[in-house]
């Protein structure tokens, strides 16, 4: 009766904790150990923990914990011992015990090739790396909750790991085909061996959590947008080069070693121009531009072409920061910034004539990829229409259990966030067009987002003290110094987790060019 009742009481846990954030909770006194949000304040950043991990934080030394973390870590462990290729070198400092998994070391392992600190990084190096645990809590939180279980981990500094990319290379960064969890199934470089490596309670963890994911209806898609984006654009300008461009760009693929070594802003100026060139915008167009970020894309094409741009976004501190940028580089008059939702904009007089949105479609949700793509098709106009859109991917093979579950970048970084597959990107783009958007070209720069992923993480960490925290104190000055120190290895987990995503080929990003008949522009060039 006592197991029964032990493991009832888990089953309720769980599913209390993947419920959503709300305070109207049938489980009031467990609620009380979270605050309550200040209304004006970005979720993500007056209290970035879910009630799970206080939940779990707060169970450390009760009654029950020595029997559940009995079930949990040799649940944990003998996942891991499943690991053949590269090696994991796991410090257990409450047990006070060095396991190795995967492939033995030497009786003199250096700590620096285990941690990949001096190798340089390519995508097929087998990872070595070293995972510090410590606190006991890190098990039970794994057990329970998977890849969310890690990071939170993580984000408390409960582990530490000096290489979290090589950690990620064992690890999966998204959802992979067999389940829905990540940390607890196929390590990268092991799938075979490994297997399924879910545990029934975060696979029952993630069923749940999936329940309670919100569309992004257009009160929604407003909120999702200002947890990440109304941040601080202090905080992102010192990260991202001088342009502001917050997405992939493109690098050069073959360098040439006479020259200077290429820079961020440079390569992010080449996708930019590819996006310009790749819409043929000329200077009698007028541009739809479907995410302003901080004005970078409208500033580059007005200043090329002579082009009208009106831009769309739902973040008030992106919108006027990209105005005063616009107004610096004296393009005022031929660049509008709205703060408007695509599907509340009405159909023009005269339709747009060329569409681009860099790395917005990401935001739309599941749900209404088909709505934006119907108001793409009413706002372009009809006869030699041009649209261009980049869009982070999921591979076809893992998409539809991705799609089921939530992971710790839709959770935590881009609340409703979602990333389609190609397919469903061209299914969307031909059905809602009902075939009058013709696909040009499809190009996947995935492999470009590594780099930029990691010099964007070495930046945040750098200027950290010096600028991120300053602004973060001054623009939200409820966040105690514990939710600022949670908050810098939330980014620091973010970066990593994505860089491994993209150097590993589990996401992609695809540049689509679409045009409708009598786009005789993007015949330009070829023999005819």
């Amino acid at each position: 009766l006592s197991r029964i009742s032990h493991w009832a009481s888990v089953l309720v846990y769980i599913i209390y904790t993947t419920l959503p954030d709300i305070h109207t909770s049938p489980f009031p006194h467990a609620c009380a150990v979270m605050p309550k949000l200040p209304s004006l304040v970005p979720a993500a950043i007056a209290h970035p923990l879910s009630r799970g991990t206080e939940l779990v934080r707060g169970a450390v030394g009760s009654l029950t914990w020595g029997p559940a973390l009995s079930v949990a870590k040799p649940a944990i462990l003998s996942v891991f011992s499943k690991i053949e290729r590269g090696t994991l070198l796991l410090v257990d400092e409450p047990a006070e015990l060095r396991q190795v998994f995967g492939q033995k070391l030497g009786a003199k392992y250096n700590e620096n090739l285990i941690n990949g600190d001096h190798v340089p990084r390519r995508a097929d190096t087998v990872p070595r790396v070293e995972l510090v645990v410590k606190s006991e809590a890190f098990w039970m939180r794994l057990f329970l909750f998977a890849d969310m279980g890690f990071a939170e981990s993580y984000m408390l500094g409960e582990i530490e790991c000096k290489d979290l990319t090589a950690f990620f290379q064992l690890v999966p960064a998204t959802h992979s085909v067999a389940a829905d969890s990540i940390l607890m199934q196929l390590f990268i470089v092991n799938r075979e061996e490994m297997g399924n490596g879910t545990t029934w309670f975060s696979s029952l963890s993630t069923a749940i959590s999936s329940l309670a994911r919100t569309t992004n209806t257009l009160s929604n898609a407003l909120l999702n947008i200002s947890a990440h984006y109304d941040i601080s654009n202090d905080m992102f300008a010192a990260f991202l080069s001088p342009d502001m461009t917050y997405s992939c760009p493109i690098w050069k693929t073959q360098p040439d070693a006479s020259e200077p070594e290429e820079t961020l802003e440079e390569a992010q100026m080449t996708k930019l121009h590819r996006f310009i060139d790749g819409a043929r915008i000329k200077s009698s167009d007028h541009v739809l531009e479907i995410g302003t970020g901080w004005g970078s894309f409208a500033i580059e094409a007005v200043r090329k072409t002579g082009c009208r741009v009106t831009s769309l976004t739902l973040s008030k501190e992106q919108k006027a920061l990209a105005e005063e940028r616009i107004q610096a580089a004296g393009f005022s008059d031929r660049i509008d910034v709205q703060l408007r939702d695509y599907r509340a904009l009405e159909t023009p007089e005269r339709p747009f004539d060329k569409i681009v949105s860099i790395e917005m479609l990401e935001a739309v949700g599941q749900e209404f990829l088909g709505t934006y793509f119907a108001c793409m098709d009413r706002l372009l106009k009809k006869n030699g229409g041009i649209a261009v859109f980049q869009c982070i991917t999921m591979p076809e093979g893992r998409h539809e259990a991705y799609s089921k579950g939530e992971d710790f970048i839709n959770h935590y970084i881009f609340p409703g966030g979602y990333l389609p597959s190609i397919t469903q990107l061209l299914n969307h783009i031909s059905k809602e067009s009902r075939g009058t958007l013709i696909v040009e070209k499809v190009e996947n720069i995935g492999g470009h987002y590594s780099k930029t992923l990691r010099l964007w993480k070495e930046e945040f960490l750098r200027n950290f003290d010096s600028k991120i925290r300053p602004a973060l104190k001054r623009e939200h000055d409820d966040m105690s110094e514990e939710e600022i120190d949670v908050f810098r290895r939330k980014w620091e987990y973010y970066f990593t987790y994505c860089e491994a995503g993209f150097l590993t080929k589990t996401l992609g990003d695809v540049i689509i060019t679409v045009g409708r008949e009598g786009a005789l522009e993007l015949m330009e060039g070829i023999p005819l």
